[in-house]
């Protein structure tokens, strides 16, 4: 029997006079988080970190963050996280987000690299409260173009499942399997492109959102699209062939929306500009 890697992190985070600061920490397995120092301290940062450097079929990750009332904070990862070959089962990946009346989570992991014949499950669960807000993203990259690597075949199950005060505000799934010459010709799917990424802003008062989410496209390379549902969220998805194109684009339309969410310029987590 094969050995799998199995990981969990669970923190939370709770408003202390002026700033944030860690209420609980859990981690096991391959699964880890550390605390960078921070420039501005009303917004810390967690970084997730997956000591097996990479996953392949079989293995499992977990991530449960809570966000208690006024609470702020930063999630992001390491590096890119790196789906190898699977000879069989998924890997499945999962994340817990909770956050409470006026608190505030950026969860902003840097890419997800499928290799071919790699099968990921991936599943974000985010539970809200009436004025809670949060800025999410998720990118996934097929292949390392500038290795040479090509993905002809591989399974993806990419999920969000968001809830506010228990009632369900936006279910999603996003499924390719199998051939991917297939998959990426499709154009209502992939269009030819090898990167894509869907960007979240849970808050109330969409318009502002979906105005800055609109004029940014002006200025990105990508292809992007913008869309509202009622005045609670607004969901950004970009499509690109470079995966280096789609990061900057990200980083750039992040940028945008975040300074309206917190008044006030942030730069992205270190990690990022690694």
């Amino acid at each position: 029997m094969l050995a799998r890697s199995e990981g969990r992190v669970e923190i939370s985070f709770k408003h202390d006079g002026e700033v944030s600061c860690l209420k609980h920490l859990y981690q096991s397995g391959c699964g880890r988080v550390r605390f960078p120092s921070v420039d501005n301290t009303r917004f810390p940062e967690a970084v997730l970190i997956n000591t097996s450097g990479g996953l392949t079929g079989g293995d499992n990750m977990s991530f449960d963050v809570v966000l208690h009332e006024k609470a702020e904070l930063t999630v992001t990862g390491q590096a890119a996280e790196k789906i190898y070959k699977s000879i069989g089962p998924d890997v499945v990946v999962r994340a817990r987000l909770k956050v409470e009346e006026d608190a505030y989570l950026e969860w902003l992991p840097q890419e997800t690299i499928l290799f071919d014949r790699a099968r990921l499950n991936r599943v974000n669960k985010i539970e809200l409260t009436k004025n809670s807000k949060v800025l999410a993203v998720e990118a996934t990259i097929l292949g390392r173009s500038a290795h040479g690597e090509t993905v002809s075949d591989a399974n993806l199950v990419d999920g969000w499942e968001i809830r506010r005060d228990g009632k369900l505000v936006w279910y999603d799934r996003f499924r390719f399997d199998g051939n991917m010459e297939d998959v990426l010709k499709r154009p209502a799917l992939m269009d030819g492109a090898t990167a894509f990424a869907t960007l979240i802003v849970a808050a109330s008062d969409t318009t502002k959102y979906l105005e800055i989410a609109r004029k940014a496209e002006q200025n990105v390379s990508s292809r992007m699209g913008s869309t509202s549902l009622d005045d609670d969220l607004t969901i950004i998805r970009f499509l690109d062939n470079d995966p280096q194109a789609l990061r900057k684009n990200l980083v750039y339309v992040i940028q945008k929306l975040r300074k309206k969410l917190i008044g006030v310029e942030l730069p992205m987590p270190a990690v990022w500009e690694i």
